[in-house]
């Protein structure tokens, strides 16, 4: 540790009397020396002052970056790295780096929630041991979805789309041990990783996440019984005094009920999609009855995006008031019968 003081004693004369390159011989020393040390946020902080000092010195800048990086890789923990290795294969050496140490260590006792449904949620675990169960709550029980064990990621549909609960617990089956990654980091990556989140999201919903596996086990999160439709609906969004905003779109109608609705849509950009939560919109459909069609339109909001694979999003709306009960039943005889097609028309 003297060595080190003395070293930056050093470099502060050298820095006084402006001989430049002699700062710099000294800064480089410093940032080899806290690498060796483990002391990467010293090095990093050596480094963006051997920056300031000559930005043009990029010799010393790469190797100063190459051997941070290198330390950080060696220094990871190998265990972690076996179990997440599929993951960590996808990314570069500096992308990699920049996760695992911005993850931080977690321990769940055995039947400990990670979270449960209707909490906040900001977090995303990465499974190293143990196993998770995900339930979902249906009035007075609780079904499971899935359960979840190493290289496995949870709690992804409130860390990258910011809905303001979660719709599903997740409780330890085992003693679990993981490491979880805070959603503020998202933001601190936008510049040096643009690609990095969308590689994470990537891996986190490569089998259509938890949404598709409640879908499929037909687990209703508007809380009533939903029927399932085909067909397209025509969307509107809507700013905030409730005037159109952008042109309508389709979407492809999936069910509804009493309360709300969902759609699909193909959307190519993350945040596009997640720029969706929260909007107001009008949706227009034209619904199979017994014995002819009915037209629908209704104001709602979007209180759900959920990823599925290859850039498919369903989009969960909840009406500003209930249709009635009469035409949901109804809807229930038709609900095979794949809706007409509608034309990118509004009413005002």
């Amino acid at each position: 540790m003297n060595e080190l003081l003395d070293k930056e004693a050093l470099l502060e004369r050298h820095l006084e009397q402006g001989d430049k390159e002699a700062a710099l011989g000294c800064l480089y020393g410093l940032i080899v020396a806290c690498a060796k040390r483990k002391d990467f946020a010293k090095a990093e902080a050596f480094r963006d002052q051997l920056y300031e000092v000559d930005p043009m010195a990029l010799g010393e800048i790469v190797k100063a970056n190459e051997i941070i990086e290198q330390e950080k890789s060696e220094s990871r923990d190998p265990d972690h790295m076996e179990t997440w290795a599929e993951f960590y294969s996808m990314l570069s050496a500096e992308e990699a780096n920049a996760i695992y140490y911005a993850l931080a260590s977690q321990r769940f006792d055995t039947d400990q929630p990670v979270f449960r449904e209707g909490d906040r949620n900001a977090h995303l675990l990465l499974i190293d041991q143990g196993e998770v169960k995900l339930i979902h709550g249906q009035g007075a029980r609780e079904v499971l979805i899935t359960t979840a064990g190493p290289g496995n990621m949870v709690g992804g549909e409130t860390f990258f789309f910011q809905t303001a609960f979660a719709t599903y617990s997740a409780i330890s089956l085992s003693p679990v041990q993981g490491k979880a990654l805070d959603r503020s980091v998202l933001k601190t990556w936008q510049e040096d990783f643009p690609g990095l989140e969308n590689k994470i999201h990537e891996f986190c919903f490569r089998s259509g996440g938890i949404a598709g596996l409640m879908e499929q086990r037909n687990l209703n999160r508007r809380g009533q019984r939903r029927v399932r439709m085909s067909g397209n609906l025509v969307v509107q969004l809507l700013d905030p005094k409730g005037k159109p905003s952008g042109k309508p779109f389709k979407g492809g109608f999936t069910d509804i009920s009493v309360g709300g609705l969902a759609f699909m849509i193909r959307v190519s950009k993350l945040e596009t999609a997640r720029l969706l939560l929260g909007r107001r919109l009008v949706v227009k459909c034209r619904l199979p009855i017994p014995g002819g069609t009915k037209d629908l339109q209704s104001i709602g909001r979007i209180i759900a995006v959920q990823p599925h694979m290859f850039n498919d999003y369903s989009i969960h709306v909840r009406f500003r008031r209930p249709l009635p009960e009469e035409l949901v039943e109804s809807l229930e005889e038709t609900s095979e019968a794949k809706g007409p097609e509608l034309e990118l028309k509004l009413e005002e």
